[in-house]
């Protein structure tokens, strides 16, 4: 039993003995490996931060439209007598584009004038008044008339008398009273003729005279006008995109002629979500991409903002004016529009590239005299590769853009590429 004892124990004491140098030699591997890892270089790149300017922008997709379009009516029906252009033309804004016959309108303007002419001429009689002789002739009128009167008064009351006798019918003193009626209005009205000779016209024939001549002469402005419209212009200049009548056609005001598109500046329209509407003034920059030109830029400028939100997508209407004068952009394209919503000018950049991601504080790690040195950062406004620094580093330091995420702070590192200005 005793002997069984000492076999065991001696067992353990060996097993123990043996423990004992394995881990021994375990703790010199790890220190080894510490010390390794101390004295190599993790191999790093590193970004030296800069000042310059930086953008947020917004990523939008919306449509080209043109500047202006413009139907072309006639303001006057007729027979198109000419029509001087063809899809694709270039026009200037009051340039002749067609013309409707006017041989109709140019009778209508002669008939008025003619009528005005006879008008005028009666005002000028009216204003000269009566000429000496025509005096003298309704003097004449009125003695004329005045002793006819009195011959017939006198011969109605010799008749009187011989009725009373029974010497004549009553037919015949009746005939002779009518004579007497009839001179007596005569005798009036050359009184009344000679009165307003002497006189001059009437205040209400005056005014009703004048009416007459304004009449006429608005009569004579429309004629005018519509003369002038059988000539048709541009009301822009632009491309005719399209010609919707020939010479020849009956033209109404209804139909129009031909189609003008203003494309020496077009819009680019996107829709932009309310939340962002407060970032966004007139003015701001956009950079346009189309799929015709993939490796261009088109710069343009905000114009509008509309003051309203579509209740059912949040969003509002955004225009951005882009010049084109040479008609590379077309009505209808699809665009990609980057939208420059916040920009600030002289901000220290850092790249986001060198951000850690790692939850807690934001952080970066900078190259300091062969060491990772790790700080925390205060960040700003963010792009779309750099953002702004506000605290925690200042211009000039570089900080790791690469290999970070092997860094411990105080780790020994060695710079294999400098990015002075990416």
């Amino acid at each position: 039993m005793v002997k069984k004892v000492l076999i065991l124990i001696g067992i353990v004491i060996i097993f123990v003995v043996a423990f004992y140098w394995t881990e021994k030699d375990t703790g010199k591997e790890i220190k080894a490996k510490l010390l390794e890892n101390r004295e190599r270089q993790i191999p790093v790149e590193t970004f030296t931060l800069h000042r310059g300017s930086l953008d947020r922008r917004l990523d939008l997709a919306g449509s080209i439209v043109s500047e202006a379009m413009v139907d072309v009516f006639s303001k006057v029906s007729g027979i198109l007598e000419s029509i001087k252009v063809e899809q694709g033309d270039r026009v200037r804004a009051d340039q002749v584009i067609a013309m409707v016959e006017m041989e109709e309108k140019e009778a209508q303007l002669q008939e008025a004038r003619a009528a005005l002419d006879v008008l005028r001429a009666r005002w000028t009689q009216i204003e000269t008044g009566a000429r000496p002789e025509e005096i003298t002739q309704a003097e004449q009128l009125v003695i004329q008339t005045k002793a006819r009167w009195e011959r017939n008064l006198e011969n109605y009351k010799r008749l009187k008398n011989l009725k009373e006798s029974d010497f004549i019918s009553q037919h015949s003193l009746d005939e002779a009273m009518l004579q007497v009626t009839i001179s007596e209005a005569e005798y009036r009205s050359a009184r009344e003729k000679l009165t307003l000779l002497r006189k001059g016209a009437r205040q209400e024939d005056r005014d009703a005279l004048l009416a007459q001549i304004r009449q006429v002469e608005a009569a004579l402005r429309l004629a005018r006008i519509h003369l002038k419209n059988t000539t048709i212009g541009a009301p822009i200049g632009g491309i005719i995109s399209k010609r919707f009548l020939d010479r020849g056609a009956l033209v109404s005001i209804t139909s129009p002629i031909v189609r003008i598109v203003a494309m020496d500046t077009v819009k680019a329209v996107v829709q932009v979500v309310e939340s962002e509407l407060a970032q966004l003034k007139a003015g701001a920059i956009a950079e346009i991409h189309v799929d015709a030109y993939k490796e261009e830029i088109f710069q343009g400028t905000v114009v509008r903002i509309s003051p309203t939100v579509d209740p059912e997508s949040r969003t509002a209407d955004v225009e951005i004016r882009v010049n084109n004068r040479d008609h590379r952009l077309k009505p209808g394209m699809f665009a990609r529009v980057n939208l420059i919503v916040q920009r600030r000018d002289g901000v220290l950049l850092l790249s986001r590239d060198s951000l850690l991601t790692k939850s807690g504080p934001t952080s970066v790690f900078l190259y300091d005299s062969g060491k990772a040195s790790l700080r925390e950062v205060s960040l700003g406004l963010e792009g779309e590769k750099y953002v702004e620094v506000l605290r925690g580093l200042q211009e000039g330091d570089e900080v790791i853009v690469a290999g970070q995420y092997e860094l411990k702070d105080g780790m020994p590192v060695k710079v294999i590429r400098r990015h002075e200005n990416p």
